[in-house]
């Protein structure tokens, strides 16, 4: 055994001998500058670029075998300007020399200082490094043995890095084709020793600088790094990101942003854990975590996020936006948000939401189904909401918004609707939209292929039911929206009044049925396209605004001669049924069986209004057929039989009563007329008769 232990000792005493003895001639004797045109001559003739080393190059042997270069410049490609692909100020590296003869590489700390990178595409869309690539491989020959992986991986025993430093650097990349500019300033990394499987210190830090969007800022990350390729397990414990901007391109024209997490991934388990996550931004805090499994075969996720309780008015304002004027000063006060996280490599869901905004609680779940196709999900539930508060109070003198879903679906747009694809329900509680009070709300949505679908609609209002069935087909070149809607024993007078936000000009117990269909590429296209039909009837009512019977007081004293008689009586007509029906043609509605039934008066009506000018022109025809008494004035026996004309015309807003005089005398012309030639009949009549029985 003592010899070979002496034959080994010799020999390795030998090969540090030599070692050393190499050593001492390559550093006497051996100069590496003397190599610089050689150097740059192989780089020409490899790249066509030029290569410039214009500090010295030093050399260490032993025990480190180490490189220095000072004032490195490589060329750019043709093309590309005069322009350095890349220049470094200092490159130190070394490597020990002894570990070596064991396939280890120990290396020393890798400093690179003052390192200037110049990324192009330029307008034909080719890049400046190309040509550095070199040429594509030839594809290995079919009968050609595969090299075991092993025999790559035992290459290199071992490979440990003392650290690495980057001082000083800068990276730009322009893109030509885009017209589009990054920029990298100040760059520096640093790390602590690097072994795999043990953990090692990172800090990096870069000025940032972008045209489009235009931002610059600054970023920073730091941590603790763990890479164990051997293991396929990688970690980042105690990673901090953090940036802090300013431009035109970011909201609010700046941001101050920082992240916390700790990350660990084992690739072989195909498991990630993300923990302690931490996120800050724009006065928003959001927390979480997420645990994934099969990360590399079949991903899934699943994890915690919570946004805890924030002043919405202070994000909007560091977001560079302002809350519309006229909202409620009361609301955006706070909300908060939680959620369990469900997602996969196709899909990504938020379960058990709860979110809250001031007084109102959204639950349940929404989230994308499927990424390739936008298949958007949700069925949720919110208790509660006034959205009116939230919303710019409207000008008194614009007209009253929609009032249904079908009337408000006009709106939509139909590019966005041909590819979307979407399915969902909605529960709401109470809703307070445009003055109008709902409750027990629901809606399911449906939309594929360019049509959308909102069946069944329901809501309960003003002690009856609205049901809703809304089509809305994008298909074709113009949106087609087709409704069939339904209002079922709904006081209508205090669902106008809180809609327009006036006094109502109808009350009573309304049951209302629309079939509409409409083509157009916005609401008021669609409106003057608008076809179908309606039927309505109100029970137990009056028609504010307009006195018929003062109307055919009116009428009374033209036929007598008189001056019409001062207005008495309120200024309504009441009635225990009103009911009619509506066709519409091009935006255009018409009505022919108007019949309102009173113990008073007996009223039919025809007429038109025209929805695009939102104009209406309109005759109501009155007749009496008991005492007015009750309606403020005394029997008007002379207007027995007779039907008094009342034209209503002018917009919907303000529409304009009065009594059609020629219309009136005409038909009392015609009337008596009709009297004398019955009186003159009965009168032959009579002496006929009496001839006969003579």
């Amino acid at each position: 055994m003592k010899p070979v232990i002496r034959i080994v000792a010799g020999l390795a005493a030998v090969i540090v001998l030599v070692l050393v003895a190499l050593a001492i001639y390559l550093t006497a004797i051996f100069d590496p500058n003397d190599y610089r045109d050689r150097i740059a001559e192989q780089v020409r003739a490899h790249t066509g670029r030029e290569l410039t080393i214009a500090g010295d190059i030093g050399l260490s042997v032993f025990p480190w075998l180490g490189i220095e270069l000072a004032d490195v410049t490589l060329g750019n490609a043709p093309g590309f300007g005069d322009e350095p692909f890349a220049k470094v100020a200092a490159v130190e590296a070394r490597v020990k020399l002894v570990p070596l003869l064991s396939r280890e590489i120990e290396v020393d700390r890798v400093l690179l200082r003052g390192l200037e990178l110049n990324l192009v595409r330029d307008a034909k869309g080719r890049t400046n490094w190309e040509d550095l690539r070199g040429a594509p491989a030839e594809p290995a020959s079919p009968q050609a043995e595969p090299q075991p992986a092993e025999d790559a991986a035992g290459a290199v025993a071992a490979l440990a890095i003392g650290g690495i430093d980057i001082e000083s650097a800068r990276v730009k990349w322009e893109d030509r084709q885009k017209g589009v500019r990054y920029t990298l300033q100040d760059l520096g990394l640093e790390t602590g020793e690097v072994r795999p499987g043990k953990p090692f210190d990172l800090a990096l830090a870069t000025n940032i600088a972008s045209s489009a969007p235009a931002i610059e800022g600054r970023f920073e990350l730091k941590g603790e790094v763990l890479a164990d390729p051997e293991q396929q397990r990688y970690a980042i414990d105690g990673l901090t990101l953090g940036f802090k901007g300013r431009g035109a391109g970011l909201p609010g024209g700046s941001i101050d942003a920082s992240a916390k997490a700790a990350i660990a991934a084992d690739l072989a388990a195909e498991t990630l854990a993300v923990e302690d996550l931490a996120l800050q931004a724009y006065g928003l805090q959001a927390r979480g975590t997420l645990q994934g499994r099969g990360i590399v075969s079949e991903p899934k996720y699943a994890g915690v996020l919570e946004v805890p309780e924030f002043d919405p008015r202070a994000v909007l304002a560091a977001l560079g936006a302002s809350v519309p004027a006229g909202t409620d000063a009361g609301v955006l006060e706070r909300a908060s948000l939680k959620a369990k996280i469900d997602a996969g490599a196709t899909r990504a869901m938020l379960q058990d939401l709860a979110l809250k905004l001031d007084d109102s609680n959204l639950t349940g779940s929404l989230g994308v189904a499927d990424f390739a196709r936008n298949a958007l999900r949700f069925d949720l539930k919110l208790d509660a909401i006034d959205l009116d508060r939230y919303l710019p109070r409207r000008d008194p003198s614009e007209p009253a918004p929609v009032a249904t879903p079908g009337a408000a679906a006009t709106a939509a747009e139909p590019a966005a609707l041909r590819g979307l694809d979407l399915q969902g329900k909605l529960h709401i509680g109470k809703l307070k939209v445009s003055g109008l009070n709902l409750a027990d709300i629901g809606v399911t949505a449906r939309a594929d292929g360019g049509v959308m679908r909102l069946n069944p609609l329901g809501a309960s209002l003003y002690e009856g039911r609205y049901a809703g069935n809304v089509t809305l087909d994008a298909r074709g070149r113009a949106l087609r929206v087709s409704v069939d809607e339904a209002l079922t024993g709904v006081q209508i007078g205090p669902l106008l009044r809180d809609l327009t936000g006036k006094p109502e000009r109808l009350t009573g117990r309304a049951e209302l049925r629309m079939r509409l269909a409409g083509t157009g590429a916005d609401a008021e296209a669609i409106q003057k396209t608008l076809g179908g039909t309606a039927q309505f009837r109100f029970a137990d009512g009056a028609v504010k605004g307009v006195n018929i019977a003062q109307f055919l007081r009116e009428a009374e004293a033209l036929l007598k001669g008189q001056p019409a008689p001062p207005a008495s009586g309120p200024e309504q007509t009441d009635f225990s049924e009103l009911s009619g029906s509506v066709r519409f043609t091009d935006g255009v509605g018409r009505n022919d069986d108007l019949v309102a039934k009173s113990p008073l008066l007996r009223v039919t009506g025809n007429g038109s209004f025209d929805l695009g000018r939102e104009q209406i022109d309109y005759l109501v025809l009155a007749s009496v057929v008991g005492t007015l008494t009750g309606q403020g004035g005394k029997e008007l026996d002379r207007l027995r039989g007779v039907t008094v004309p009342i034209r209503v015309r002018g917009s919907f807003a303000e529409p304009k009563y009065s009594l059609d005089a020629e219309r009136l005398l005409k038909e009392n012309v015609k009337g008596q007329v009709k009297e004398k030639l019955e009186q003159q009949l009965d009168e032959k009549l009579r002496e006929g008769l009496r001839g006969l029985f003579r």
